[in-house]
């Protein structure tokens, strides 16, 4: 009876965590979406509450006393010293003090994505008066992190990716420092990111923006590269698209001649070949068609386009005599 009792428990506990799974997946696509929002938003300005009140009566005695909390290492009460002080005193000196180290320690204690938004709140409200290098740095670790981290592991499924959170972050990073050092690497993620979940079109966008706004920076190959990819893919999704196809084709090609000696120029010439044999199948095939159709002229016309464009083709030798053939049967039915 005990063993049969274990079993139907065990049962029932395999039961709710199948029932559970899409609850979760549920609140995760909300979680995300929610975050993904409030990147777009502008953040109030702090002001006084009754939920941030200070314990101390002036800036400078509420500063001292947060400090003193964080040098004993209490760490959530210090935070919340900071916060009260930044919203009662938002233009005092101490503020920006008090703001700075409020954000380092949800940094510290890994609230990494609040962190991003608290360090943004110093960059638009108290500029001047921090390190911004630091400010810029700590959102770059926080955007890479999100682009690398798993969301979460439950029971029997697998991590859930959540580098498209860091999309928004590292726009936001090229925003407020479009010469930074890292800002390279940052609108490259851009790319990465939007060619990872298939948004070809932006991630073109985004490298090219890299070439552009950073041509000196050693990566410029790298997102030269990454273009020419993208359009390939785009045209692989276009299979009879002639401007697509041409498009990728031209900008494999100006970067194989642009970066002759890349480390991967093996794979992009293996890509710009893919690309000429289908351009040039679909030239080929076209002038075939008005052949079979019995449109002469048309089939002339578009078998001699076919050579002109395609002189070195391995089917220019046939095409040529199929022109002849074609133009003797004209000149015999005139």
């Amino acid at each position: 009876m005990h063993k049969g009792n274990s079993i139907c428990l065990f049962a029932c506990v395999i039961w709710a965590i199948i029932a559970f799974q899409p609850v979760v997946l549920a609140q995760y696509e909300t979680d995300f979406k929610n975050n993904k929002q409030e990147t777009k938003e502008t953040v109030t300005r702090k002001s006084p509450s009754l939920f941030h009140r200070p314990a101390k009566d002036t800036p400078a005695g509420q500063l001292e006393f947060a400090n003193k909390l964080l040098a004993e290492g209490k760490l959530k009460a210090a935070k919340k010293q900071f916060s009260a002080l930044v919203h009662k005193w938002h233009t005092s000196p101490e503020a920006p003090m008090a703001q700075l180290a409020y954000a380092r320690i949800l940094y510290d204690m890994n609230d990494y994505r609040d962190a991003f938004d608290e360090f943004q709140y110093l960059i638009d409200n108290f500029a001047g008066q921090f390190s911004y290098e630091e400010a810029l740095d700590k959102q770059f670790r926080v955007a890479n992190y999100l682009m690398t981290a798993k969301r979460m592991k439950f029971l029997f499924l697998p991590g859930f990716s959540i580098q498209e959170q860091a999309l928004p972050l590292f726009e936001k990073i090229v925003k407020n420092a479009p010469n930074w050092k890292n800002s390279f690497e940052a609108q490259y993620n851009i790319g990465l990111i939007n060619e990872d979940k298939e948004s070809y079109t932006d991630a073109i966008s985004a490298y090219e923006a890299c070439r552009y706004r950073y041509p000196d920076s050693t990566r410029v190959a790298d997102a030269a590269f990454r273009r020419a990819y993208c359009l390939y893919l785009t045209a692989n999704d276009n299979i009879r698209d002639e401007t697509m196809c041409r498009q990728a084709l031209s900008a494999m090609a100006a970067f194989i001649a642009d970066y002759p000696k890349y480390g991967s120029i093996e794979l992009a010439r293996g890509y710009r070949d893919k690309l000429d044999d289908r351009l040039t199948n679909m030239y080929y095939e076209t002038a075939v068609f008005y052949d079979k159709t019995g449109k002469a002229k048309s089939a002339i016309i578009a078998y001699e386009d076919f050579i002109r464009k395609f002189p070195s083709s391995r089917l220019a030798g046939d095409v040529g005599a199929r022109i002849e053939t074609l133009k003797g049967k004209l000149e015999k039915n005139k």
